[in-house]
């Protein structure tokens, strides 16, 4: 009987020794590094379960958090925070050298906007920290989170980016609460829709593609309503448009009027697109020109001009020029209007009754000096 004791005490100090040398080993090597750069977080922030109105501000100095150093070196601690849409945490701090064996004390202050939207919500802050010696490193990052209740009343919206045939556009769209003359971002997605629930009130919708604003829509969304706002956005637009007159180096008349423009094409190419110049003259319709026919229209820039002469000659009237894309022989967009006014000008491109006045002011002033000059010598 001692003997299969014996034998048995035997086999388990084979298993457990190995072990026990795992452990010691374990033990020695990581936690002295551990104990000299640890970073730790307290305080009473996590203890708090805030319930706060649209437009509503608590900055209390009895939630904060505690920041400590329990290591042996200096550390570099940054404090973030995480919160929704229209709600903003207010630090008494963000970034801090903290010494060895030292701790910080930051107050937590929460502001809830009026484009925050009702309902329930995790709030977090969170502690990083970086060592510096040989390199910068980061020691280690800790984290308290606290709860949020929003109260009031909410709606959704959804806004959804549209090419001209009705297609999904992946654009940027974003969505922005109209508060006291300012423009609150309240929520943007890069997929080209978005779909989110929102305090009620005023709103702008735009679509954006590659820093151009497309589309946007001004609207307004009531308590418990759903409403879905569709941007058509015009992928291809003119820009530079501009109307540059040229006069004749010996008469001095109006030659021609250059027409400057390009044709932008953000998104995909078409099978054709044709440019359309329209002129007026005192308010009536006077030419449509067919500029140019691009077949076909490819994605980016085209810079185009084109030397307009009216068929007439050209009269003492004012002006004004647009231009039109059409796209497969449908209308798409047009320019904004450009104005040529002739009707203080002579045709020879000088304004006579204003050079008039400047010679009679000239001879004026020479006899005036004149006058004095005579006085004087006498």
């Amino acid at each position: 009987m001692l003997k299969r004791l014996w034998c048995a005490g035997q086999r388990g100090a084979r298993v457990l020794a190995p072990l026990a040398a795992l452990f010691c080993v374990a033990l020695l090597l990581p936690c002295s590094a551990v104990a000299q750069e640890r970073l730790a977080l307290s305080g009473s922030f996590f203890r708090q379960d805030f319930k706060l109105a649209q437009g509503a501000t608590i900055d209390n100095p009895d939630v904060y958090v505690v920041v400590f150093n329990n290591g042996d070196s200096a550390l570099n601690v940054r404090l973030t925070t995480d919160a929704p849409p229209g709600v903003e945490l207010l630090l008494s701090e963000t970034e801090f050298r903290l010494p060895p064996g030292e701790q910080k004390r930051v107050t937590v202050g929460v502001k809830v906007t009026e484009a925050a939207v009702p309902g329930e919500y995790q709030l977090r802050v969170s502690a990083s920290a970086h060592s510096e010696g040989t390199g910068i490193r980061l020691v280690g990052a800790v984290g308290q989170t606290a709860r949020l209740t929003v109260t009031g009343e909410a709606a959704s919206v959804e806004v959804v980016a549209v090419a001209a045939d009705g297609s999904l556009l992946p654009a940027r769209v974003g969505l922005y609460r109209q508060v006291g003359g300012s423009k609150v971002t309240v929520g943007s997605s890069e997929a080209g829709s978005l779909k989110m629930r929102v305090a009620p009130g005023e709103y702008i919708a735009e679509a954006y593609m590659e820093g151009n604003k497309l589309a946007e829509e001004t609207f307004r969304v009531a308590a418990n309503e759903s409403k879905k706002i569709v941007l058509q956005a015009k992928t291809v637009y003119f820009e530079g448009f501009t109307v540059v007159p040229n006069y004749s180096a010996e008469t001095k008349k109006l030659v021609f009027a250059e027409i400057v423009y390009t044709v932008n094409n953000l998104f995909q190419p078409f099978p054709q697109g044709k440019v359309v110049l329209k002129v007026t003259k005192g308010g009536s319709p006077l030419d449509e020109v067919n500029l140019i026919t691009l077949a076909p229209l490819e994605k980016g820039k085209v810079e185009l001009s084109y030397n307009y002469i009216p068929k007439e000659g050209w009269q003492k009237a004012e002006y004004r020029f647009k231009l039109e894309l059409w796209i497969e022989d449908k209308p798409y967009t047009s320019s904004k209007e450009e104005i040529l006014d002739l009707t203080t000008e002579g045709l020879g491109g000088m304004n006579w009754l204003l050079i008039g006045s400047i010679a009679a002011a000239v001879v004026l002033v020479v006899v005036i000096l004149a006058f004095a000059l005579r006085r004087r010598s006498y």
